[in-house]
């Protein structure tokens, strides 16, 4: 039987590369790796723990199959974050107007749902009891983006 380690990279079409590269640098702070060569204008990667983000710049504009909850195909990919680094992460990303769907805490793992530039679904993950956190921490909250603020469930 094959070994299958991890998640090397996800890659998906933008329209915009260069501001998606400052988002995903700026607002989620991932680096161009070293690791795989960018193309300029065509692509890039980033570095996301051990796997990599492939940012490629859409070629044909008037059709899209974006990360989306309903239908076939992609719904969304995750980024794993530190449950100290959950909360944060949501006021960073308000901070730069990003568009938050929902999040929600749950006693073994948080999630985040929001979009990028292009509306690709995204999550951050945290998970409370791996990182460790005191029981009194891991509750069952969801967030209110109108009001942000949590609130039991």
């Amino acid at each position: 039987m094959i070994n299958i380690q991890g998640i090397d990279h996800v890659a998906f079409n933008v329209r915009d590369l260069d501001k998606s590269l400052e988002f995903y640098t700026k607002v989620i702070g991932l680096k161009v790796t070293q690791r795989e060569p960018s193309k300029p204008g065509i692509e890039y990667f980033l570095d996301c723990g051990t796997s990599l983000l492939g940012i490629i710049q859409a070629k044909d504009l008037s059709s899209s199959h974006l990360f989306a909850n309903e239908g076939l195909g992609a719904n969304h990919f995750s980024f794993r974050v530190h449950s100290n680094d959950f909360e944060a992460m949501i006021k960073h990303l308000e901070a730069h107007h990003t568009k938050i769907e929902f999040a929600k805490k749950r006693p073994k793992s948080w999630s985040l749902y929001f979009y990028d530039l292009d509306g690709n679904k995204l999550e951050a993950t945290a998970w409370p009891l791996e990182d460790g956190l005191p029981e009194n921490k891991r509750v069952k909250e969801i967030y209110d983006s109108k009001t942000q603020s949590w609130k039991a469930y």
